[in-house]
C-alpha cells in the first residue's frame, strides 16, 4: 500500500507536469493564432485596393477596409453585420450569373475565383466595371469569403473606344477606296480609253496618209494626256504628300494652305509663335491630316473661305489652333449631329491614341476654334 501511495503521488506529479506542458503549448498556440489573426487584419486593412470580408452563409459583412468604404462612400457602422444585398451588391459584389448556392459551392471546391470581370452599380446609380477575385477562408470557425477588386471602367471604355475607332477607320478606309475607284474609273480610265480610241483613228489616218486628221487629233490627245498626268499626280499627293516625309509640320501646313487655296479657294492665314521642336513622324502625319480635315470642315460647313492656323510652341508641347469666323454651331451638336460631331469625335479619338488632346470651341454665329496639343518627344534644349 505504501508503494502504491508513492506511485500515485509520482503519477499525480507527472500528470500535473504534463498538464502544465500542454497548457503552455496551448497558450503558445493561442498566442501564435492571435498574432496570425492580427497580421491578417493588418494586411487586410493595409491592402491598397477595396477588400471585403463576408460570411459565406448569408453575405453579411464581417469587415471591410478603408479603400472599400471610400470607393462606395459607405459608413463602417452602417455596413458591418448587414448583408451585401441590402446595398445592391450581392455575393461577391454582384459577380456572375450563377445561383448563390452554386457559386458558394464552386468557391469552396476551387478555393478561389480570380480575375472575374463584371459590372456593379454604385449607390449614386453610376455603373462601373470591376475586375474581382474571391477567396474562401475559414476564420474563427466561420466560413468566409474575401472579395477584392479593382476598377477597370476607364480600361473598358478605352477598349470600347479603340474598337469603335477601328470600325470607323475601316469605314473611312472603304470610303476612301471607293473615292479612289471612282476617280480611276470615271476620270482617269475614261481619259486613257479616249486616248486609245483616238490612237486607233490616227493609225487609220496614218495608213491612209491623211495628214489633216493628224493635225486635228494630236492637240486633243496631248490635252487628254496632260489631264491624265494631273489626275495621277493629285492622287499621289492625296495618298501621301511628299512634303510630310521631308519637312516639319509648319512647312507641311504651308504647303497644305496653298493646296486648299488652289482647289477650294480657301484662304488660310498661318502664324507661328516660337520655334517648334521636332515631332515624331507618325504624330506629325496624324496632326497634319487632322489640320487638313479641319480645313475641309471649314470649306464644307462654315460658310466662309477664310481660316487661320496658329502654331504656339511651349516647353513640352506644341499647340495647333485651327479657327474660322464662319457660322459656327452650338457645342451640343458634337454629340447630336452626325455630320459635325461624328467626324470630330473620331478625330479626337485618333489624336488621343498618340498622346495628343483636342478641344472644340464653337458658338452659333461666332465661328469655330479647335485646339490641338501635341506633346514633344523630349524637352527642348535650353
Amino acid at each position: 500500500m505504501k508503494q502504491a501511495e508513492e506511485d500515485l503521488v509520482e503519477l499525480n506529479a507527472t500528470l500535473e507536469q504534463r498538464v502544465l506542458e500542454r497548457t503552455s503549448e496551448l497558450d503558445d498556440a493561442n498566442q501564435k493564432l492571435a498574432q496570425a489573426r492580427d497580421l491578417f487584419y493588418a494586411l487586410f486593412h493595409a491592402n491598397p485596393i477595396p477588400t471585403a470580408l463576408m460570411r459565406a452563409e448569408d453575405d453579411a459583412f464581417i469587415n471591410v477596409n478603408v479603400e472599400f468604404l471610400n470607393y462606395f462612400q459607405f459608413n463602417r457602422d452602417k455596413i458591418i453585420g448587414h448583408r451585401a444585398e441590402e446595398f445592391g451588391l450581392g455575393l461577391g459584389l454582384g459577380l456572375g450569373t450563377e445561383t448563390r448556392e452554386d457559386l458558394v459551392s464552386r468557391i469552396k471546391e476551387e478555393g478561389k475565383i480570380t480575375n472575374f470581370e463584371t459590372q456593379i452599380e454604385l449607390p449614386s446609380g453610376e455603373k462601373r466595371n470591376i475586375l474581382a477575385s474571391i477567396q474562401y477562408i475559414n476564420l474563427d470557425n466561420t466560413d468566409a469569403l474575401i472579395t477584392t477588386f479593382i476598377d477597370i471602367t476607364e480600361r473598358v471604355q478605352a477598349e470600347q473606344q479603340i474598337r469603335k475607332l477601328a470600325s470607323e477607320l475601316t469605314v473611312a478606309e472603304q470610303a476612301e477606296r471607293h473615292r479612289l475607284a471612282q476617280i480611276l474609273h470615271d476620270d482617269l480610265q475614261q481619259r486613257i480609253f479616249a486616248i486609245q480610241m483616238q490612237m486607233s483613228f490616227l493609225k487609220d489616218a496614218y495608213e491612209k496618209n491623211d495628214l489633216q486628221a493628224f493635225q486635228i487629233d494630236f492637240p486633243q490627245i496631248e490635252e487628254w494626256l496632260a489631264g491624265s498626268i494631273q489626275v495621277t499626280r493629285q492622287l499621289s499627293v492625296d495618298l501621301s504628300p511628299p512634303i510630310l516625309h521631308g519637312e516639319g509640320l509648319v512647312e507641311a501646313t504651308i504647303w497644305l494652305a496653298a493646296q486648299m487655296q488652289e482647289q477650294y479657294g480657301l484662304n488660310v492665314n498661318i502664324q507661328v509663335n516660337g520655334t517648334p521642336a521636332p515631332i515624331d513622324e507618325k504624330v506629325r502625319v496624324l496632326v497634319f491630316y487632322a489640320v487638313r480635315e479641319l480645313l475641309f470642315n471649314v470649306v464644307k460647313h462654315s460658310e466662309t473661305l477664310e481660316a487661320k492656323v496658329n502654331f504656339e510652341s511651349h516647353d513640352d508641347y506644341l499647340t495647333v489652333i485651327v479657327r474660322d469666323d464662319g457660322k459656327g454651331f452650338p457645342i451640343e451638336e458634337l454629340t447630336s449631329s452626325r455630320n459635325i460631331g461624328h467626324g470630330l469625335e473620331s478625330l479626337r479619338h485618333r489624336l488621343n491614341l498618340l498622346g495628343c488632346t483636342m478641344e472644340v470651341q464653337s458658338e452659333f454665329g461666332k465661328g469655330t476654334q479647335v485646339i490641338i496639343e501635341v506633346p514633344y518627344d523630349q524637352p527642348k534644349d535650353e
